[in-house]
């Protein structure tokens, strides 16, 4: 994931998650920059989409791995 911001474009990683005061917590790296990401429930619905729109991404990429090596 990559984030755009006015200084430029940063790469987004993943360093670990944890538990807060009941609520989970993503530490992030964005270039030079360390973050926290904390979720809440209402932060549920959007990462179902992401988490949708993930998994249609690698179904269709697997589909057409599939489909190239038959066609070989």
């Amino acid at each position: 994931m990559q984030v755009l911001s006015p200084v430029g474009r940063f790469r987004v990683s993943l360093g670990g998650v944890r538990m807060d005061r009941g609520r989970p917590v993503l530490d992030v790296r964005m270039g030079a920059w360390r973050s926290e990401v904390t979720l809440e429930p209402r932060d549920l619905p959007l990462l179902g989409a992401a988490a949708g729109i993930v998994a249609c991404a690698a179904w269709g990429g697997w589909r057409a791995g599939l489909r190239s090596r038959a066609a070989s």
